[in-house]
C-alpha cells in the first residue's frame, strides 16, 4: 500500500511539475540553397506555413524540440517526442514554418490530427497528407500545383482572386463539397467537383474520405 501511495504521489508531482512549467520556444534559421523539397512532418502538433520576405527558412516551436535534417537537396522538418505535451492542458504546442517569397520549389507536409493553415505559400508545388486534422489555406492568388489529401479531417480553401488560373478537382467519399466560385465546363457527380477557372494552368487537387471540402 504504502509503495502504490508513493508511486501516486510521484505521478502526481509529475503531472503538476509539467502543467506549471512554461515550455521555452525552440527557433531555427536554415538556408534553402540548392534545396528542392522541403518535407514538414507535424504529426499532432498544429502547423502553420507562410511565406514572408526573409533570407532563410525559420522554424518555431513552442512545443516539442525541432529536428532538421538536410540531405543533398531535401530538408525534413520534424518534432520530438515530449511526455510534457500530454499532459500540458494549458497551452497547445504549435510548429510555425515561414519560408522565404523566392523559394520556387516544393513543400511536402505529413500530419495525422494536428490542423494545418496555409498563408499565401509561394511554392512550386504543395502536397498535404493527413489522417484526421484539418486543412485550411489562404491565398490571394493561386500559382503553383495544389494537392491535398485527407482522411476524416476537413479542406477550407479561401482564395481572393477568384479568377486564378486553376484546373479544379474536388473530390470527397463520404463529405460535403461547396464551392462558391463559378467554374468553367463545370462538372458534377455523386464523389467528383471539376471544372476551371482563368486558363487552368495550375491544377488543384482537393481530396477528402469523410471529411468537407469548401472553397471560396
Amino acid at each position: 500500500m504504502n509503495k502504490y501511495c508513493i508511486c501516486l504521489l510521484l505521478v502526481m508531482m509529475l503531472f503538476l511539475s509539467a502543467c506549471s512549467t512554461s515550455q521555452e520556444n525552440d527557433a531555427h534559421a536554415v538556408s534553402l540553397k540548392e534545396i528542392e523539397n522541403i518535407h514538414i512532418d507535424h504529426g499532432s502538433t498544429t502547423l502553420i506555413v507562410e511565406s514572408a520576405d526573409i533570407e532563410s527558412l525559420e522554424a518555431l516551436s513552442n512545443g516539442p524540440e525541432i529536428v532538421i535534417d538536410k540531405e543533398k537537396d531535401n530538408i525534413k522538418i520534424r518534432l520530438k517526442s515530449d511526455i510534457r505535451n500530454i499532459v500540458n492542458i494549458r497551452e497547445m504546442p504549435q510548429l510555425s514554418v515561414r519560408i522565404p517569397n523566392n523559394y520556387e520549389s516544393k513543400v511536402t507536409v505529413d500530419g495525422s490530427s494536428g490542423n494545418v493553415k496555409i498563408i499565401n505559400l509561394s511554392t512550386q508545388k504543395l502536397d498535404i497528407k493527413g489522417s484526421s486534422g484539418n486543412v485550411s489555406l489562404d491565398y490571394l492568388q493561386i500559382n503553383s500545383d495544389i494537392n491535398i489529401s485527407v482522411k476524416s479531417g476537413s479542406v477550407l480553401l479561401n482564395l481572393e482572386d477568384k479568377d486564378s488560373n486553376i484546373n479544379w478537382l474536388l473530390q470527397s467519399g463520404s463529405g460535403r463539397r461547396s464551392v462558391s466560385i463559378p467554374l468553367n465546363n463545370s462538372q458534377r457527380s455523386n464523389r467528383k467537383t471539376q471544372g476551371q477557372t482563368g486558363d487552368g494552368s495550375f491544377n488543384v487537387r482537393l481530396q477528402t474520405t469523410s471529411g468537407n471540402i469548401t472553397v471560396k
